[in-house]
C-alpha cells in the first residue's frame, strides 16, 4: 500500500537542482506578495502545485517546474481554491458567529454600563465548547478534503470535486497512503516551526523572519500536495488493479 512512498525525495525534491531551487525561490517571493495583495497570489501559488500534482498522477518524479502558463496557474488554483472554500464552509458558519461575538460583545457592553458583564465570558465559553468539536472535524476536513482537491485536478474538472462517491472510493482504497501524507505534511510543519522558534532568540532572525515564513509556509504546503498526490494516485492504480 505504501510502496510507492518516497517520502526521503517529497521532503527534498524542491531543493535537489539548481532550477528547482530557483524555481522555490520564485514560489516562496509569490507566496510573500501574499501579504500585500490578498488571495491572488496564493491561488498562482496552488495553481503551480496543481503542475507537480499533474506530474504525479503521469507517474513521473516530482519535479519543481517553471513558472510560466500563468493562465492554466489561475484556473487550476481557483479550482483548489473554490473546492476548499466550499468544504469549509462548515467550520466557516460555526466560527464566524463565535469570532463577532468576541470581538464585539466587549464593545456593546462598555457601551451599555449597567448591561451584565459577565456576559463577555458567553463567547469564550462557546468557543470553548465549539472547539471541542471543531477540532475533530477540522483533524477529518485536513485528511479527506485535498482527495477532493485533487481529483478536481486529475479531471480537470471542478465539479469532480463534488462526485464524492468517486473520491472516496479512492480515498477508501488507500485509507494508510492519505493518513502517512498528512502525517508527513504536519511532522514537516512542526519540525520547521520549531526550529524558527528556536531562531527567534536572535534578534538577527527575528528581523528575517516575515521573509522566512513564506518560504516555509510554501515549503510545506509543497510537501502536502505531493504526498496526497502521490497516495491519491496509489489508491486509484489499486481501484484499477
Amino acid at each position: 500500500m505504501l510502496s510507492n512512498f518516497n517520502i526521503e525525495h517529497i521532503l527534498a525534491f524542491p531543493f535537489k537542482e539548481t532550477e528547482s531551487r530557483k524555481n522555490f525561490l520564485i514560489g516562496a517571493l509569490v507566496y510573500f506578495a501574499s501579504f500585500i495583495i490578498p488571495i491572488l497570489p496564493l491561488i498562482f501559488v496552488m495553481g503551480y502545485i496543481a503542475r507537480i500534482m499533474r506530474q504525479v498522477f503521469n507517474g513521473e518524479t516530482p519535479h519543481m517546474p517553471a513558472w510560466d502558463d500563468w493562465e492554466a496557474m489561475l484556473k487550476d488554483g481557483l479550482y483548489l481554491f473554490g473546492i476548499r472554500i466550499v468544504y469549509a464552509l462548515p467550520l466557516i458558519i460555526i466560527l464566524l458567529p463565535l469570532f463577532f461575538g468576541m470581538m464585539f460583545l466587549p464593545l456593546w457592553l462598555n457601551s451599555n454600563p449597567g448591561s451584565d458583564n459577565s456576559l463577555v465570558l458567553l463567547p469564550f465559553l462557546f468557543f470553548g465548547i465549539a472547539m471541542i468539536f471543531i477540532f475533530p472535524l477540522s483533524l477529518a476536513l485536513g485528511i479527506i478534503v485535498p482527495t477532493a482537491e485533487l481529483h478536481t485536478i486529475a479531471h480537470n474538472d471542478f465539479a469532480a470535486g463534488f462526485r464524492i462517491r468517486e473520491w472516496w472510493a479512492i480515498f477508501r482504497a488507500n485509507l494508510g497512503g492519505f493518513v502517512l501524507a498528512y502525517l508527513v505534511s504536519m511532522v514537516a510543519g512542526f519540525v520547521l516551526t520549531f526550529i524558527v522558534q528556536i531562531g527567534m532568540i536572535t534578534i538577527v532572525l527575528i528581523c528575517v523572519l516575515p521573509f522566512i515564513m513564506p518560504a516555509i509556509t510554501f515549503y510545506i504546503t509543497l510537501v502536502m500536495y505531493t504526498a496526497f498526490a502521490q497516495a491519491y494516485k496509489d489508491g486509484k492504480d489499486r481501484l484499477t488493479q
